[in-house]
């Protein structure tokens, strides 16, 4: 487990990107849909967050191109739009979410939402996060090495 200071002097990145957000009738085989439709045009998803509620699928997207994904999901009838967030590369180890979690209560920054991607090649994952007050949490996060 990383102790809090560890991960303070840890050399972690934040930066302010878009997530490509629909929502749509649920049904069984809309994220498979989603899913052929960008592949099939190439686009590769960085991170995906997709959940039901009272019959509706919201699915939030971050790709390698968030506009052409914009644009295609448009082509197939998808109404998209694109939202602000703070997309933090980190380690993927026990202790981060807490981190990084625990600065923005420090700070009394309220979190929208957040999901995670995978990890890459060199045992990084990227956190998504919108909050109350993305700028400010950004700011925070530089101040706390998340973002060096």
């Amino acid at each position: 487990m990383i102790r809090t200071k560890e991960v303070r002097e840890m050399d972690l990145k934040a930066q302010m990107g878009k997530e490509v957000m629909i929502k749509v009738a649920n049904r069984i085989g809309i994220l498979a849909d989603v899913a052929r439709a960008l592949a099939d045009r190439g686009i590769n998803l960085l991170a995906i967050d997709a959940h039901a509620l009272a019959g509706q699928a919201f699915i939030r997207l971050v790709t390698d191109d968030n506009l052409r994904a914009g644009d295609t999901l448009g082509e197939h009838g998808y109404k998209s739009q694109a939202e602000d967030v703070i997309l933090l590369t980190v380690p993927h180890k026990p202790g981060i979410l807490h981190r990084v979690t625990e600065i923005l209560a420090e700070s009394e920054i309220d979190v929208h939402h957040v999901y995670a991607s995978t990890t890459d090649k060199g045992g990084n994952c990227c956190v998504v996060l919108h909050t109350a007050n993305d700028a400010q949490a950004l700011v925070k996060f530089n101040e706390n090495r998340i973002g060096v």
